[in-house]
């Protein structure tokens, strides 16, 4: 049963080499490259999480099981490219894992496990967050381990002054009492939070059933926009070409939108208020596509 679902999983094909691909585009003007990238970002983005947002600081270590070896590694690889193309760091081999993609022909019962064998996991969120993850029929389902540091980033991934956190494409909420967090920095600056919030590790289960038909460089390439970034769960409609709209809109590439969002986070600043943030994120995002609209 398993080897037909994950057949048709593989079944769409690739262009062919031959094929000749014709692509027209528009060159936005930055007014329309700015009102589109709002769009893209307020689609994409969860609720904060300690009020920031949460972006990898350690390297990703990708780890994939549920499919064959051949197929485990051509989502590994595609995963790590994308990281790599984003200015992530990622794992050398025979790294410990912290993005972890499991195939499942169940994926709704396999989160379910999961989750009750490691209710830490989810401690943490929202109870409609918890449900979702393992009742609603999504194609692919995530969610994040986060830490939090002090405004420059110290602690997160390193276990100083840092609190562990999990997130789904939902907000996380500021623990109090003996879970209160408590950083050595200082800043009088009125836009400081002293606090920054870091993505350490990242799980997503991928149903075989229903991602049927799609093609896995497309599958592996949404999911690793979905564990990279921060990204509510499932995203609105984001307006523009992505492959977020894998199963929705059928989009099976990786866009310049994509790829512009990916590198935004790298540019936000740690220790900023979540819409300072998003402000960041939109700017470079119009920058990168402005005149320059390929997709």
């Amino acid at each position: 049963m398993f080897a037909s679902l994950l057949a048709l999983l593989l079944a769409a094909p690739e262009p062919a080499a031959d094929t000749a691909i014709t692509v027209t585009a528009t060159r936005l003007t930055p007014a329309e490259a700015e009102a589109r990238a709002t769009t893209f970002v307020k689609a994409v983005l969860p609720p904060p999480s300690y009020g920031q947002y949460g972006r990898w600081t350690v390297p990703v270590c990708v780890k994939v099981t549920g499919i064959t070896d051949p197929a485990a590694n051509r989502v590994t690889d595609r995963v790590r490219a994308v990281a790599a193309a984003a200015g992530m760091a990622v794992g050398k081999p025979g790294c410990r894992a912290n993005l972890n993609i499991i195939f499942s022909e169940d994926a709704s019962s396999t989160t379910g496990i999961i989750l009750r064998r490691r209710p830490g996991l989810v401690a943490r969120l929202p109870m409609a967050a918890r449900k979702r993850l393992t009742s609603e029929p999504l194609a692919v389902r995530w969610w994040y381990g986060e830490e939090v540091g002090d405004g420059s980033g110290v602690g997160a991934g390193a276990g100083n002054s840092a609190t562990a956190l999990t997130t789904a494409g939902g907000a996380a909420t500021l623990p109090i009492g003996p879970d209160a967090v408590a950083t050595n920095s200082y800043s009088s600056s009125l836009i400081d939070t002293q606090l920054s919030v870091s993505i350490t590790q990242a799980t997503a289960v991928v149903d075989v059933t229903l991602a049927a038909g799609k093609p896995l460089n497309a599958v592996a390439d949404h999911v690793a926009m979905v564990t990279l970034a921060p990204t509510r769960l499932p995203p609105d409609p984001t307006g523009v070409p992505s492959i977020l709209g894998l199963f929705s809109t059928g989009t099976d590439t990786i866009s310049s939108w994509d790829r512009a969002w990916l590198t935004a986070l790298g540019t936000i600043s740690p220790n900023r208020r979540s819409d300072r943030q998003r402000g960041q994120m939109i700017t470079h995002i119009k920058d990168q596509l402005t005149g320059s609209d390929r997709d």
